[in-house]
């Protein structure tokens, strides 16, 4: 049986009497410690080996990390842990809350792995239910009797000594798509689990069934999807999916001897990020139009062409007025620290982009998370004050558990005055 170490994000803490069993396990985490995408390295965590024992430092990803002989859980600060962040993720993902929280065991709810495995088998059965979809695809064959059109051409080419064949094309209807490889592959993922025996027993069903009715996915990048009448119950199984194939990276799993121990982590920025995108574009009023990541080209240049993009996290138009405001969301504590200097440059940059000539000055807004038990903030840095080129940075909080109670509760009208809160400067 692991021992369990429970940890919290943005700590540091000292995992006392565990060494590193072995190279192989050492090279694992330095793997784990990190996330590569493109030319850009992120660090996950950093670990230290020390002669009392193993020290963690968190930043902003939470979730497992499976090693030989410890399971080490990193929770979000949310005052319910893992069970706020799966409240946050079906809120992006248009999931109601009641599928998931009717079968949950006291057991379960500080189990990540669990949780987010129960709510994506959850909603494979709904798929299920409602049918697998399916996809004509052309194929041709030497066959015995006609099916679909002769191609008289190659049936002349091959068939000329053979009155008993004749060449064929026609439509077949397959199940053996992209919409049902892709949770093929997540499947196969969820498998490198530790799960409870239940949910292993509803995991190795759907493996089952979806393995013979097509294979995994093979494809490296994720495959664009679109929807329509035939599989729009696809969508949400779809998109809980993406976050496990995003886990499907080789670093992720460890192997000792004959057993595979897959880590699950998730990075706050992303998911904090999404969230906010989500509340505002769902509770803005109408004449607010919300663009995410949008990437601009034309504002750093050399000699006439672009040099760099820029690409905020959030831009909101108000459509009535043109008027353009920059908001940028870092999930960081600045209740209790102050912002860092490069957030600020940032902004400011970003602000001095989307500015407009007859306003004067320049204005952004940063959000950040307020956690249980805080004070709200409301401040206001003031940038080059009394200059002509001068702005202010807005610093607006966000409680998420607040904010989840009122949707739980379906208070639209205080949704909407929170998503009003972070935009009005």
């Amino acid at each position: 049986m692991k021992k369990t170490i429970i940890l919290s994000e943005y700590n540091t803490e000292l995992i006392e009497g565990y060494c590193l069993k072995s190279e192989e396990e050492k090279d694992y985490l330095s793997r784990m410690a990190y996330e590569q995408t493109n030319n850009r390295r992120e660090q996950r965590f950093y670990f230290d080996e020390l002669t009392t024992g193993l020290r963690i430092q968190t930043l902003s990803w939470v979730g497992v990390i499976e090693l030989k002989e410890i399971r080490i859980i990193i929770q979000p600060k949310f005052n319910n842990g893992f069970q706020d962040l799966i409240d946050v993720i079906c809120f992006i993902n248009e999931v109601p809350f009641c599928r998931w929280h009717d079968s949950l065991t006291e057991l379960a709810k500080s189990d990540f792995m669990e949780l987010f495995c129960r709510l994506f088998l959850q909603e494979l059965e709904k798929l299920w239910q409602k049918g697998l979809y399916k996809e004509y695809i052309s194929e041709e064959d030497n066959l015995r009797q006609l099916r679909g059109r002769p191609d008289l051409v190659h049936n002349l080419q091959y068939n000329h000594t053979k009155p008993t064949r004749i060449y064929c094309r026609y439509d077949e209807l397959v199940t053996d798509i992209v919409d049902n490889q892709i949770i093929r592959l997540a499947l196969e993922i969820v498998a490198r689990f530790r799960l409870s025996p239940e949910t292993e027993r509803k995991l190795s069903r759907y493996r089952t069934e979806f393995a013979l009715v097509c294979d995994s996915y093979l494809g490296e990048d994720w495959p664009q999807f679109f929807y329509h009448r035939l599989n729009a119950h696809y969508e949400l199984a779809h998109k809980l999916s993406y976050y496990l194939v995003k886990q499907r990276s080789h670093k992720n799993i460890y192997c000792f001897q004959d057993q595979a121990f897959a880590s699950f982590l998730f990075d706050m920025n992303d998911i904090f990020e999404s969230f906010v995108a989500t509340l505002l574009k769902r509770y803005l009023p109408s004449w607010y139009r919300v663009e995410s990541q949008k990437r601009v080209t034309t504002a750093i240049c050399q000699d006439g062409a672009s040099y760099r993009h820029i690409i905020p996290d959030l831009i909101v138009t108000d459509k009535k007025s043109g008027h353009q405001l920059v908001l940028d969301t870092k999930y960081k504590n600045y209740n209790r620290k102050p912002v860092a200097t490069e957030d600020i440059f940032q902004l400011a940059f970003y602000a001095q982009c989307f500015s407009q000539p007859e306003e004067g000055y320049h204005q952004s807004v940063l959000l950040y998370p307020r956690y249980w038990g805080e004070v709200p903030g409301n401040a206001r840095i003031d940038l080059l004050p009394g200059n002509l080129h001068g702005g202010y940075l807005r610093l607006r909080d966000i409680s998420v558990e607040e904010t989840l109670d009122l949707i739980r509760g379906g208070n639209k009208d205080r949704l909407k005055e929170t998503a009003f809160h972070l935009v009005c400067t």
